[in-house]
């Protein structure tokens, strides 16, 4: 039966941060569309700038507040809505969630929480509560026991045999752990972690590292249907965090009876805790035989339910949004391009997809970069392809840090490194796995020391083999159609054999394979769909067809990293909407599987491919766009593209190489917008710079007005716009400006208005700001609108945007970073005293 909602209070993900990108907002959005079509009214709280969702909500209704227990309080006493949603704010919404049903917040206003019952929701926050829970259904948990003394400590091992993990009970958090395989190894990490604990305690549990980790994603409605979405695999055992791991989605190394095992006990455990919507379950499998443990149960949206979601071209979120609200998976109505039987049909892959993580390193150098049990990845790409191989090949394309057409070499690196990397991995992981086969190694010997299983060495040597063809054989017929069936690119070839790319596009009209582009839908062609999800590959049959309307080709930033990334996956998105309300067909070519700007809504078609060159030129030669727009500082990017003369290059901000400046420093800002001659004032900005700096490399946090407005703010203006020539800078322009106090500014540089900036800008004068670039850039700008709009002198509130870093998560010593650190930003807003 579904409820009656007339108000709902969905809670948002908060800042991204290691283990959460945008994929969060990516699902609040999606959410937000299916709530659209109920009539009910959507209160919406989030502290993140670079939310797309809360720009889709009317102003009134959107709470920029921290996501935490009493300010979801506050926001109930003044709202009173009917329901809550909190799946699509990952755990620490459930954990508020949980906090609001136990203190009896729910219940006292009367307020349902959708997705899963409270008591259920406390078995899944209490972990000893979902352990009695899969033990009474008779699901397997990692057993695990606090022993006192050897003896207690032997009993343990009686009952689960080894091998077995040890780990001290100790107040300065000390993260030994202990892998033994026979009792002397016991007994000695028993005697040394008794030796460490502050009480005489040790930590005793049943070791499945060498297990493969599988995942499902499963969605079930109040009537107790369920379908499982789909099962990905990691490359790499338990004891590698699943978000550094290497994903496979289907799953490619469980036989059927280990595959349905698992797909029984994913409806079993949501049966058990009642979910309506989606829920992901992970699990350890044994390597030798069908055993296998429950380790992690998340009724609610993670990186791999969007995943697979991904994968698939299912509407996850959508589906589950209206689940949640009541509905039998029989009675959902999907948006016209889906089969109407989609709801509740099962999906099917006829293609691979791969992700492969990326990783901070490059930029914070003193972090451990072994893989572990702690993750470490701060965002993440994916390679589709018909094969395994060619969606790997894929993905390592996709996720390098260049946008040229090469991938890095291992070569250097000595035996006993190698060796010990296996052992021991690093984020170079795959590389290192090839570099070991092409040294010779036997796959029975590296999948020994590295517990991968042998299927993935004989990929990767396939690869190898293919790579050595093509390097061997350059410049022929058969060798360009060997490279395109492994997934090698024309700009990859072009690199390979050190030849302009133009060279191969020639080429490609004497082989047999064309590029063709296939599309990503549940059925696997079995019904006529139309989702508009593509990826590459070298057959006879394009599913794609160009746009007969004016289009436009956006191409998205690819894999989240440190620096602006998640701020322009914002930049990205608000590009698309903005086109498409300026009459545009929308295409994205993107890679960033959590990205917002993949969100099915957001275009018409999507292309999940490398940002390369090569890829990017084949899209243009099928879709012929109007216009291409290439959001954020990519100069290599659009330097090479700006070289094909027919292509309409728009880049958004323009690149931050045209920025002069007298000294990198700076305290204050004037923001201007520039159209033709006309210079439009838009906010003065302090930099709220730690102990003072003023290096602009070390500036990520801001306020809106500037420090002394009342005083300084109409003088610092009138400079500004005195002192920009308009005949050399339009749109977003930044006038910086350093002072010592005493209302003396000196002019210290002019540079275009950054991306992260851009969307404070957007959420602190209300203004979309990226809109009003993507419109000035087509022609169509209302400036009479725009001025109207304007008021850079008047002021109800300040604004402050303050970065987030990684530091803590990574175990860094750093405290203080740069610009290229920063992982997100959180957003407060303060009333001026009246």
């Amino acid at each position: 039966m579904t409820i009656d909602i007339k108000k709902v209070l969905l809670l948002g993900g908060g800042p991204t941060n290691i283990g959460h990108e945008n994929e969060l907002d990516a699902a609040a959005f999606e959410r937000l569309m299916a709530l659209k079509k109920t009539g009910a009214k959507i209160i919406y709280v989030d502290n993140n700038p670079f939310s797309v969702t809360s720009e889709e909500i009317q102003p009134a209704n959107v709470y920029v507040q921290e996501v935490n227990f009493q300010n979801v309080i506050n926001i109930i006493d003044k709202e009173k809505p009917d329901a809550i949603m909190a799946t699509q704010g990952g755990l620490n919404a459930m954990q508020i969630a949980w906090q609001l049903a136990e203190s009896g917040i729910l219940a006292s206003n009367n307020i349902s929480l959708l997705g899963i019952k409270p008591a259920d929701l406390r078995k899944v926050i209490d972990n000893q509560k979902l352990r009695d829970l899969l033990t009474e259904i008779d699901e397997k948990v990692i057993a695990s026991k606090i022993v006192a003394d050897d003896d207690e400590a032997m009993d343990f091992v009686r009952e689960v045999g080894f091998p077995v993990i040890v780990k001290p009970m100790s107040a300065s958090h000390d993260t030994s752990r202990f892998i033994c395989n026979n009792t002397d190894e016991l007994e000695d990490a028993l005697d040394v972690s008794f030796k460490r604990t502050y009480i005489k305690r040790c930590s005793i549990e049943q070791s499945i590292v060498g297990y493969k980790e599988i995942e499902m994603v499963g969605i079930r409605d109040a009537n107790g249907n369920k379908i499982l979405i789909s099962g990905m695999e990691d490359m790499d055992p338990i004891g590698i965090h699943s978000g550094d791991s290497i994903i496979f989605a289907p799953t490619q190394t469980l036989i059927n009876e280990e595959y349905q095992a698992l797909r029984t006990a994913t409806f079993r455990i949501m049966d058990a805790l009642n979910v309506t919507g989606t829920c992901h379950v992970q699990f350890a499998q044994s390597r030798t035989d069908a055993n296998y443990f429950v380790t992690k149960v998340s009724p609610f949206f993670t990186r791999n339910t969007i995943l697979a979601a991904k994968s698939t071209g299912y509407p996850l979120t959508y589906v589950s949004s209206f689940l949640e609200l009541g509905y039998n998976l029989t009675e959902i109505k999907l948006p016209s391009k889906y089969s109407k039987f989609l709801a509740f049909m099962e999906p099917t892959m006829d293609h691979v997809v791969v992700k492969i993580p990326l990783w901070p390193f490059r930029d914070i150098t003193d972090v451990d970069q072994h893989l572990n049990t702690l993750m470490k990845s701060v965002g993440s790409t994916i390679g589709v392809g018909r094969t395994v191989e060619e969606a790997i090949i894929k993905a390592m394309h996709s996720s390098q840090f260049s946008p040229r057409d090469i991938l890095p070499s291992v070569s250097k690196v000595n035996d006993d490194d190698v060796i010990n990397q296996l052992i021991h991995p690093l984020a170079s992981r795959i590389l290192i796995l090839m570099e070991a086969l092409r040294r010779g190694f036997s796959i029975d010997e590296l999948s020994e020391l590295t517990q991968i299983d042998r299927f993935y060495f004989y990929k990767l040597n396939q690869l190898l083999r293919a790579q050595d063809y093509v390097v061997n054989n350059p410049l022929s017929p058969q060798s360009v159609e060997i490279g395109h069936k492994y997934g090698f690119g024309d700009g990859m070839l072009a690199e390979l054999w050190q030849v302009n790319i133009s060279t191969i596009q020639r080429m490609n009209h004497n082989v047999k394979n064309q590029v063709t582009y296939k599309a990503i839908e549940p059925s696997a062609g079995e019904f006529m769909e139309a989702t508009n999800i593509f990826y590459s590959s070298y057959e006879l049959e394009n599913e794609s067809k160009p746009f007969a309307e004016k289009s436009a080709l956006v191409i998205g930033r690819g894999g989240n990293q440190l620096g602006p990334n998640s701020a322009a996956d914002y930049y990205t998105a608000q590009v698309l909407i903005s086109l498409h309300k300026a009459g545009y067909k929308t295409i994205i070519m993107n890679t960033n599987p959590n990205a917002v700007s993949l969100t099915p809504q957001l275009s018409d078609k999507e292309y999940i491919e490398p940002i390369q060159l090569g890829n990017i030129l084949n899209i243009v030669d099928l879709e012929k766009p109007d216009i291409v727009f290439l959001p954020g500082n990519r100069h290599y990017l659009s330097e090479q593209l700006k070289q094909f003369e027919d292509l309409n290059i728009v880049v958004l901000p323009p690149d931050q190489k045209v920025a002069t400046y007298n000294q990198k420093k700076a305290t204050t800002a004037v923001d201007l917008f520039i159209e033709g001659d006309e210079v439009l004032p838009v906010a003065t900005i302090s930099f709220v710079g730690k102990d003072q700096r003023t290096d602009l490399r070390l500036i990520n946090d801001y306020k809106e007005p500037m420090d002394h407005w009342q005083t300084d703010e109409a003088d610092l203006i009138a400079d500004a716009v005195k002192k920009v020539d308009s005949s050399k800078w339009q749109g977003l322009v930044q006038i910086l400006y350093n002072t010592t106090g005493d209302s003396n500014y000196e002019m210290t540089g002019i540079r275009p208005v950054r991306i992260t900036e851009t969307a404070f800008l957007t959420k602190t004068t209300g203004i979309n700001w990226v809109r009003v670039l993507v419109r000035k850039y087509l022609g169509i700008l209302d400036m009479k609108s725009l001025r109207e709009q304007l008021t850079p002198t008047q002021h109800q509130r300040s604004s402050t945007m303050i970065a987030k870093f990684p530091f803590r998560e990574l175990q860094s010593r750093q405290s203080e970073g740069t610009t290229k650190q920063e992982v997100g930003s959180a957003i407060s807003f303060k009333n001026f005293e009246s």
